[in-house]
């Protein structure tokens, strides 16, 4: 092999990439592999083949190992069987690469070479091989030397020899890689008799052309194009576009689009087959430099809750080209991000919606020992209903609950006092509720009341001031 060729010689290794390539070729191979050399050789001369490498799986392929396993009766200056291409090859869609692969014939009788690649994972992606009838060397032909005369008193009449007739030409057909010339071979002398030189007989030499024709492969390529933005409720258009670029017609294939839950679909090309949220079209035959679109129409759809100055949803839409052998697809995906029309509500106030509260004690001043209650009431004085409303009393320091006499539902967290929620007020409508407190050394308690909504923007607040007596 010229000069592209590093020594490898590892029984493990051909044992377990020969196992691989066995498995690998029970389909189409991604890479064809064909061996132009001689068919016959004779041993002593040198061979020279011609190993040609086509990308027909329809995608690049990258860093591929190119290994060759020959017979004994090969002969490479650089090592014994096998023997790798130093450095690896990359190949795209429909292309091809040639190398060449030189040896020198030792034995005679049918001997064999076998071309495999592998990827970079190590899997069989290819190969060939090619065989070579071996004959036997020719005996170099030895100088006819005159015999030495015998002496003889009378030497005995000798008959004149018979006329050899010119031995019949026969066209030898020319063979790619020319052997060596073959040495004319002569005839010993016959004893006592003189001598006569007999021309060889041609020998035919079978023609070593092959001719290999390689197929023209398809290489498919996918382009979804669409929108980058859109507004909430419009419609927006994807369109595939299916090229083939390669030498060959690209066979029937699938076409699939899949889109984000925010995109709803609503018209499609002609031919689909619509399941759940997938689309899809069987597409036919795609001849060399031709293409084919389909488009789907979807409405965009921003979240709910999003307004007008929320940040934008980002909706995808994938292409998927499907169908080919192996399960090999080729996709595409295009983006668009959704933005609301809706205005943000402005926020009412709690006086702004007639919202009103009112805190009071019922007992002031308050005798040694007892307690006070505190009623507060929450008015709805506005025209439409209130949403859930929080209220939290907070009582003053050292206050302690009369339970008996408080009879909603709190949750008490030192001081801090917090009803269940207050369920919606119809229009007009008020609530009151009720906490007993007392203070056990006596003075002047405050407690404060604070309404709330997650509805509204602000509260409303009370305070009530209450003497204890000592």
């Amino acid at each position: 092999m010229t000069g592209c060729w590093l020594c490898v010689h590892s029984l493990v290794t051909a044992m377990a990439v020969g196992m691989v390539g066995m498995a690998a070729a029970r389909g189409q191979d991604p890479v064809l592999v064909s061996i132009t050399g001689p068919l016959v050789g004779r041993v002593g001369e040198r061979a020279s083949f011609e190993v040609e490498l086509v990308n027909r799986s329809g995608k690049p392929l990258q860093q591929l190992r190119v290994i060759d396993y020959f017979d004994k009766g090969f002969h490479h200056e650089a090592s014994a069987s096998p023997i790798e291409q130093k450095g690896t090859i990359d190949l795209m869609p429909g292309t091809a690469r040639r190398l060449t692969l030189d040896f020198l014939l030792d034995e005679p009788g049918r001997q064999c070479h076998r071309v495999e690649i592998l990827d970079q994972s190590h899997v069989f992606v290819g190969g060939a091989t090619h065989c070579v009838e071996v004959q036997p060397a020719v005996a170099a032909a030895p100088r006819y030397a005159a015999p030495a005369p015998v002496a003889a008193p009378t030497p005995a009449p000798v008959a004149a020899p018979m006329p050899v007739a010119a031995p019949v030409p026969v066209a030898v057909p020319v063979p790619v890689a020319a052997p060596a010339a073959i040495a004319a071979v002569a005839v010993p002398p016959l004893a006592a008799t003189p001598s006569v030189a007999v021309a060889p007989t041609p020998v035919p030499m079978p023609s070593a052309t092959t001719t290999i024709t390689v197929p023209a492969s398809p290489a498919l390529e996918l382009d979804l194009q669409g929108p980058a933005e859109a507004l909430s409720d419009a419609v927006v258009e994807y369109v595939a576009v299916v090229k083939n670029k390669g030498a060959g017609t690209a066979p029937p294939t699938t076409l699939e689009f899949a889109w984000d839950e925010h995109l709803t679909p609503l018209e499609a090309s002609d031919g689909y087959n619509l399941v759940a949220s997938k689309v899809s079209w069987n597409l036919p035959a795609l001849e060399p430099g031709g293409q084919l679109k389909r488009q789907i129409n979807l409405r965009a759809k921003a979240p709910a809750g999003a307004y007008r100055d929320s940040p934008a949803t980002r909706s995808c839409v994938r292409a998927v080209l499907g169908g080919f052998g192996g399960g090999a697809m080729v996709a595409d995906e295009a983006c668009a991000m959704i933005s609301s029309t809706m205005p943000r509500p402005r926020i009412r106030t709690p006086s702004e919606v007639g919202l009103k509260m009112s805190l009071a004690d019922l007992d002031d001043p308050v005798r040694p020992g007892d307690s006070t209650t505190l009623v507060c009431t929450v008015t709805n004085g506005g025209t439409e209903p209130t949403g859930r409303l929080d209220l939290i009393v907070i009582l003053p320091d050292q206050a302690r609950l009369d339970s008996e006499r408080t009879a909603a539902r709190l949750r008490i967290d030192d001081s801090r006092v917090s009803f269940d929620p207050i369920q919606p007020i119809a229009p007009g409508g008020q609530r009151s509720f009720e906490i007993t407190y007392r203070l056990p050394t006596g003075g002047t308690g405050r407690a404060s009341a604070i309404l709330s909504s997650a509805e509204l923007d602000g509260t409303v607040e009370r305070s009530c001031q209450t003497t204890f007596l000592e």
